[in-house]
């Protein structure tokens, strides 16, 4: 996610391809109704779980530019523009068509009078609106605080005198807010739990850029996959803080190996050349936004076929007690009606971007 141009490296938007799709896998193998942990697919959804949204954090960090803190307002306003007007605007979707969301038995949530219109009309606009469909929109809420929160803090250690220092009171916050977010110490109001101890995934993409290192870690593709596919996988295996089991800080290291082997094989000369990932990666923003609405239709469609009860449509985020390869038409399904309507919405932006040009301006 986030903004696009020619000048953007083919790779990054290949592992946000990978990193949507773990993402979409995730949430389509969450069919226990009590936890994911008792699920049959709890260590997949834990593997996906450490390293998706982490990956997206980190890239975020790695195309971060310095100069925007050496002007933090106007930096600030451009990162609103960026994040917050695609957040107002998909927020506003699932807003108007709310009540017919209910009505179709996609959210059990229940149906909006006029004051709740109202209400969340102005929730969606101070980033505090949330539902059942929308919930994967709390990601670009906490990428725009996170990116915020960074440009003033490095604003400020800027005004130390050496490079050196500078990255040593950086890093000393960031493990701050680390340990802040990860033992619950900060309010949990706008995510800022999570943004605290995800800040060291935005961090990590910045020191990686800043000193080079995805030139060993392009030398040393095939190791750094391997080590790190291994890592992640072993700690996905031992321990379930993926799923939101308090394991303290012992399964750290699964989520930035995690993010290694993702880096590492998204510059695999096959990987690196895919169109679809690229694809899918530049339409990361739709699919994570609208993929819970996509999935009703593959729930639509096991309903009638099975012929059980259309209130089952409500079952977030698929079908529950389902087993077997039933995920797969959900990735699929998600994947691509998200990706159709990421080509439509750019295509439209598109034309209107060029009758505003040729459009005569009158002095």
């Amino acid at each position: 996610m986030g903004r696009n141009d020619s000048k953007r490296m083919a790779y990054i938007d290949v592992m946000k391809g990978i990193s949507i799709i773990l993402v979409v896998v995730m949430h389509a193998l969450m069919n226990n109704a009590v936890r994911n942990t008792d699920s049959e697919y709890a260590v997949l959804i834990n593997f996906c779980a450490y390293a998706a949204v982490p990956a997206f954090f980190f890239i975020n960090g790695y195309l971060y530019n310095h100069n925007y803190s050496l002007t933090p307002v106007r930096s600030v306003i451009r990162k609103f523009k960026a994040y917050y007007i695609p957040f107002v605007c998909f927020s506003l979707f699932f807003w108007l068509f709310h009540n017919v969301f209910v009505s179709l038995y996609m959210t059990s949530e229940p149906a909006y009078s006029i004051t709740d219109y109202i209400k969340n009309f102005v929730l969606i606009f101070i980033l505090h609106m949330e539902s059942e469909l929308n919930g994967p929109m709390w990601f670009l809420r906490a990428l725009l605080i996170m990116v915020c929160m960074y440009i003033v803090i490095e604003y400020f250690c800027y005004k130390l005198q050496t490079r050196k220092s500078r990255y040593i009171v950086l890093t000393a916050i960031v493990i701050l807010m680390f340990l802040l977010g990860k033992f619950g110490l900060i309010t949990k109001v706008y995510n800022l739990n999570r943004i605290f101890y995800s800040m060291s995934f935005f961090y990590m993409g910045i020191l990686f850029r800043e000193f080079r290192l995805e030139s060993f870690a392009t030398r040393y593709k095939v190791g750094v996959f391997v080590v790190g596919l291994a890592v992640h996988a072993i700690y996905s295996l031992v321990y379930m803080g993926g799923l939101g089991v308090n394991v303290g800080l012992r399964d750290i290291p699964a989520s930035y190996f995690g993010i290694l082997w993702i880096f590492a094989f998204s510059m695999f000369p096959l990987i690196h050349k895919s169109r679809l990932l690229e694809l899918l990666g530049r339409a990361s923003l739709d699919i994570m936004a609208l993929h819970f609405v996509a999935f009703k239709l593959v729930s639509f469609v096991y309903i009638t076929l099975l012929d059980l009860e259309i209130t089952r449509l409500r079952e977030m985020p698929v079908l529950k007690d389902f087993h077997g390869l039933f995920y797969v038409p959900y990735i699929i399904v998600a994947l691509v009606v998200c990706t159709i309507e990421y080509m439509i919405r750019t295509k439209i932006k598109n034309i209107i971007k060029k009758s505003e040009i040729k459009e005569p301006r009158y002095v």
